[in-house]
């Protein structure tokens, strides 16, 4: 059996932050049709699925095969090879690294008909297969970075079935307006009396203040973006919670990620009229 494990950094400075459910998102996306990403495949249809799994036959390089694919949600994606000439398993799993960061790591064990396992001829015939593998993690890691950039987060599907309720397109566009770090375009969003509370600060009112408290912190960092785990549009879209990540990355082009959750209300239709900010930027 030829066996080759590698693993990828999820995140680099600059860039549209992905958390875990966003890469659980082209994941997903990459097990139901392949194709958009694996140049070497030719087919990938899916004959059968339940829960946590699902069958589907695919042709990779002229090769018929046929896997089995387990999801165990936000961790690991398991593809089985149970019918073809090249049997075994691929694995893609989510982790982090020792300092927290996002990593994602493919891995496979194959054997190959009429190839002796362990010689000079399976590793010539499996070796090719890192720089194809390489390449699919890296092209759905940049799909789902394209997916955010050109149609929004709430674009990638669902992993949670709570996040399908309500008309959230509003609670999205402030956080691409925010990520966009544009003071006067964020400014715009809001009630000229708009009452602002950010983590323990005391809370302002009036858009001076808000322009003096988040400019303050947009002028310490790089850039920004948001990945949001959870959204919710409440009592006819006046009131939004955003529950999620934020990568800020500093002046040195490190990258610092904390939890965040922000509680917005409005009246329908309008702008904001009040802001709370839950985050601790204390080690930003």
């Amino acid at each position: 059996m030829y066996q080759l494990s590698r693993t990828v950094p999820v995140n680099e400075p600059r860039k549209v932050f992905l958390s875990r459910q966003d890469v659980w998102a082209g994941l997903l996306m990459k097990a139901q049709n392949a194709l958009p990403y694996v140049p070497q495949m030719q087919k990938c249809d899916v004959v059968e699925q339940g829960d946590g799994w699902l069958l589907r036959d695919i042709l990779l390089n002229n090769v018929p095969l046929r896997e089995k694919v387990t999801f165990e949600p936000e961790k690991r994606v398991i593809f089985d090879r149970v019918a073809g000439s090249e049997l075994g398993r691929i694995e893609n799993v989510i982790g982090e690294d020792g300092e927290g960061n996002l990593t994602l790591t493919f891995s496979f064990g194959l054997t190959k008909d009429g190839i002796a396992e362990g010689t000079e001829a399976e590793r010539k015939h499996f070796a090719p297969m890192e720089g194809a593998y390489m390449g699919a993690v890296a092209s759905t890691l940049g799909a789902v970075r394209r997916t955010v950039e050109e149609k929004g987060r709430q674009a990638l599907p669902p992993t949670d079935p709570r996040n399908t309720a309500g008309d959230r397109g509003w609670i999205y566009e402030f956080y691409r307006v925010a990520d966009s770090m544009d003071l006067e375009q964020f400014a715009a969003l809001h009630t000229n009396d708009v009452r602002v509370t950010f983590g323990n600060n005391p809370t302002t009112v009036g858009l001076e203040p808000l322009r003096a408290g988040i400019g303050g912190l947009w002028s310490t960092i790089n850039a920004m973006s948001h990945s949001l785990t959870g959204v919710w549009s409440l009592h006819d879209d006046t009131v939004g919670i955003a529950e999620g990540a934020c990568m800020y990355t500093r002046r040195n082009d490190t990258l610092h990620t904390v939890k965040t959750c922000t509680v917005l209300r409005r009246q329908r239709g309008a702008k904001i009229s009040e802001m709370r900010i839950h985050v601790d930027t204390s080690r930003l």
